[in-house]
């Protein structure tokens, strides 16, 4: 019986086995990462596409016509600011907004 644990074939076979479902995992792993290194390529060749498009000949002279003038958007601070005095807590208690 114990011969069964500790038979250096034994031992080198489940070491082969076990180093066997690392490569599969590590395989999978890379061709997961794979699959979404090509999905990225291939977005960025329609982003490249597109910015070309938007930089042909044609289409700059038709983007060099003169936009009637907008206003500018205000933007505008939501919350007052507090003075410099005022001392924040460390925390905010719990149901408190901040």
């Amino acid at each position: 019986m114990l011969k069964r644990f500790f038979d250096p074939a034994t031992i080198y076979a489940r070491r082969v086995q076990s180093c066997l479902d690392e490569a599969r995992m590590a395989a999978l792993e890379h061709e997961n990462a794979a699959e979404h290194h090509m999905a990225l390529a291939k977005m960025y060749r329609h982003r490249v596409a597109r910015l070309e498009a938007e930089l042909a000949p044609e289409d700059r002279q038709a983007s060099l016509v003169a936009q009637p003038a907008a206003p500018m958007p205000h933007i505008a601070a939501l919350k007052k600011h507090k003075e410099t005095g005022q001392r924040q807590p460390a925390y905010l208690t719990q149901g408190a907004a901040g």
